[in-house]
């Protein structure tokens, strides 16, 4: 069997005119070394896949072709051929992931004193840069700064934040950019012409998408796709191939939000499951559209890069939206995406995130009212629970303060002719049923979502929606007991761990008592202001919390001042 390249390293680009997408790198190069401006060190910084290798190879190639013409590697000579073929000997590639420690680094320094083998520079290639250790990076520095005459170092990485500064300061650093779409589609029509395979536009259009900017990964995609179909491709064999939804599913899930269509749009995510699609790879392309509506919404115009079939695809959806909308889905999308990346593949976060959008045009209540509405309900203003003996403890409730179901009871009693109908924006319940049975069948994603006996399915907290329930709280907790409610006052929300709340107490003792003893009755009322299942952990703060509006009342004030000397540390029930 003929030793066959990958496609990738058969298009290599072999010249400067050939990179694609880079023209601010590649102009800048060429002409630096057609007026002999070369530079003793490179830093090429950019995601993976956009060509910062190949760029570091015509640097070499350019520097040492004895016909290069303003900047331009001939590609002709012996010196091109070998370095094409990787078997000059002054071109010189270092893997940092592998050769990262400060013996290598030594090794590099003592080596650079000697002339070139072949041409007139020495160029070291040391990729991934930002693999090397902080001794590995001291012992090269002296030698970025100084180099001899011959040698030129290129440093290429992906995460240009861990090279130290010292580093940076001693290259010209040049950021390449994510090739645009339009360019990624180019290329692929151009090797599928050549290799004289047939492809339909549209699985070109379909494997930049999923590409997202990295040439690489498009044109190792192309590579597989054809020999997944023997040379004929669709934009079929594209979405069987990487298990990937099509387009147009994206484009029938915003058909479905923007009629407030909550059963359309769920049963597209189910079946989306049911064929085994890649439900946050369906989101991220969810988020690219709401960019092309805004942008439409805004501008009247279309990305880049976009078929004829897609913009008018999206002029169309774009006057159904309102600025505002889309703004809300871009982060209820946004949030999705990371529980979905943190998940164990239940597509429930993607359900509950539609339902919120079609079911409800309004921003979700705040907590501090919904528990002053149930306060008030309680007190007079709705029908009153009742017990068997006319007095003693109230039913149990759910997390959300509604009767919790007893085990072996019957169905909830429908309301009679004279009950109220439901409001206008409450959600269908079938379609909340069918999200929790969803998440039944996912085995532990079900237990987290009733752990803490909130009796609810659980919901996408947000950080603003505990803070505003924090001041509810202690509200309703100085009704109770004016010392938990001072030793709450004191304290605050400070950050969110998934559904782990993390309370930050300015007292250590209130901090233990709390963690240790009073846990379990934080995270039940916790739950039940923001509506879903919480759980809580309690942390020193080194620095005092500010005054909240709880600490205004003067009662308040003086028990949290009491409870904070030493010679009165006592617990309070």
């Amino acid at each position: 069997m003929a030793d066959r390249q990958a496609l990738y390293r058969r298009y290599r680009p072999q010249t400067f005119r050939e990179v694609v997408g880079q023209e601010n790198v590649t102009r800048t190069l060429r002409n630096a070394i057609a007026h002999g401006q070369v530079a003793h060190a490179y830093l090429l910084a950019g995601p993976r896949g956009i060509g910062k290798t190949s760029i570091a190879r015509l640097i070499a190639k350019a520097l040492n072709c004895p016909k290069a013409k303003d900047g331009e590697p001939c590609d002709a000579c012996a010196s091109c051929v070998s370095i094409r073929d990787g078997r000059y000997l002054d071109l010189i590639e270092i893997d940092a992931a592998s050769n990262r420690g400060i013996d290598e680094m030594r090794d590099l320094r003592d080596k650079v004193r000697f002339a070139p083998s072949e041409g007139q520079y020495k160029v070291y290639v040391i990729d991934e840069a930002h693999q090397l250790t902080n001794e590995a990076f001291n012992a090269l520095l002296k030698t970025l700064e100084e180099p001899p005459g011959h040698v030129v170092f290129v440093l290429a990485t992906t995460e240009v934040q861990r090279i130290p500064a010292t580093i940076v300061s001693r290259t010209q650093r040049f950021d390449l950019r994510r090739i645009p779409h339009k360019g990624v589609v180019q290329q692929l029509a151009a090797i599928a012409e050549h290799e004289k395979w047939t492809v339909e536009p549209a699985a070109l259009e379909a494997i930049a998408r999923h590409a997202q900017g990295a040439l690489r990964d498009a044109e190792s995609t192309l590579d597989q796709l054809a020999a997944f179909t023997g040379g004929a491709m669709g934009a079929a064999d594209v979405e069987d191939l990487l298990g990937a939804s099509d387009w147009e599913d994206t484009a029938s899930l915003f058909d479905a939000l923007a009629a407030d269509d909550a059963g359309k749009a769920v049963t597209l995510v189910g079946s989306l499951v049911d064929d085994g699609r890649d439900l946050r790879l369906f989101v991220r392309r969810a988020i690219d559209h709401v960019r092309a509506l805004v942008l439409a919404r805004a501008t009247g115009g279309v990305p880049e890069g976009a078929s004829e079939g897609v913009a008018a695809r999206i002029a169309e959806q774009a006057p159904k939206f309102s600025l505002e909308k889309l703004a809300r889905i871009a982060r209820r999308l946004i949030e999705t995406e990371q529980y979905l990346r943190q998940g164990d593949g239940t597509p429930l976060p993607l359900e509950i995130a539609i339902l919120e959008l079609t079911t409800a045009s309004a921003p979700a209540p705040d907590p501090g009212a919904r528990a002053s509405a149930a306060a008030t309900e309680r007190a007079g203003g709705g029908p009153a629970p009742r017990s068997g003996a006319g007095s003693g403890p109230a039913p149990r409730t759910g997390g959300g303060g509604t009767p919790a179901p007893r085990s072996g009871a019957g169905p909830a009693p429908r309301p009679g002719p004279g009950a109220a109908a439901p409001p206008a924006g409450a959600r269908p319940a079938g379609l909340v049923d069918l999200a929790v049975r969803r998440a039944a069948a996912n085995g532990p994603a079900a237990e987290r979502a009733s752990a803490g006996g909130a009796g609810v399915p659980q919901t996408l907290v947000t950080f603003d929606r505990v803070r505003h329930a924090w001041s509810a709280l202690v509200e309703r907790t100085k009704e109770l007991s004016v010392g938990k409610a001072a030793q709450l006052a004191d304290a605050e929300p400070v950050a969110m761990e998934g559904t782990v709340v993390v309370i930050g107490f300015a007292d250590e003792f209130a901090r233990v008592l709390w963690q240790d003893k009073r846990r379990p009755e934080l995270e039940e009322q916790l739950s039940a202001l923001v509506g879903a299942s919480v759980r809580v952990r309690c942390v020193k703060q080194q620095a005092p919390v500010g005054a909240t509006p709880a600490l205004e009342d003067p009662m308040l004030r003086a028990a949290l001042e009491t409870f904070r000397r030493p010679d009165r540390i006592l617990e309070v029930e």
